[in-house]
């Protein structure tokens, strides 16, 4: 490779976010195949909410099927369910407190209301039988690691271009100087 400018500074940048790209690839083919496993193991848990009138037997299978994924994945899943009150509609089930669920998977389930629970932590809502159940998840964590190696690579990469720039800018300066002397 022969850039103009090429000294060991810039040979170590470009090297090395060529290097945090190529991670940055593996990663993300490993994050879309955590994610295609995990995507059948939710719809698994949505066909046990959805549709049907929940008995002991179910909820104790939900709770399972919650703390199996939260172990094999890593995720922060949990479901709050509510029996269903008379003058609360669906959307104000999102908002009650999590005290007033009937059950709630995991116990420890608190949510900290901020900006990223906000709009990375959707929620979703199922009328089953006599209960509600809010149902609160972060969808693609998963990426997160393989976008912070692209945005290293990234960084890198201007910072390469940066250096090259400045020197094709004093190397035409200097022999713009010598010309006119």
């Amino acid at each position: 490779m022969n850039f103009v400018g090429f000294n060991k500074k810039t040979k170590g940048l470009i090297y090395i976010s060529l290097l945090f790209l190529i991670l940055g690839l593996i990663s993300f083919n490993i994050a879309d195949s955590i994610k295609s496993e995990y995507s059948v193991v939710r719809d698994n848990l949505i066909s046990q909410i959805n549709g049907k009138q929940l008995n002991n037997n179910d909820i104790k299978k939900i709770e399972n099927t919650i703390q199996a994924i939260n172990e094999k994945f890593h995720t922060s899943e949990s479901i709050a369910i509510y029996s269903k009150k008379d003058g609360v509609n669906d959307e104000q089930y999102f908002y009650l407190d999590l005290k007033e669920a009937e059950y709630l998977f995991p116990i420890n389930a608190g949510m900290i209301k901020n900006l990223i629970t906000e709009f990375f932590y959707p929620s979703e809502g199922f009328d089953v039988g006599k209960y509600y159940i809010v149902h609160h998840y972060f969808a693609d964590w998963f990426y997160l690691f393989p976008v912070g190696l692209f945005t290293l690579s990234g960084v890198l990469f201007v910072l390469w271009l940066l250096f090259q720039i400045k020197y094709i800018y004093t190397t035409r300066l200097i022999k713009h100087k010598l010309k006119f002397q």
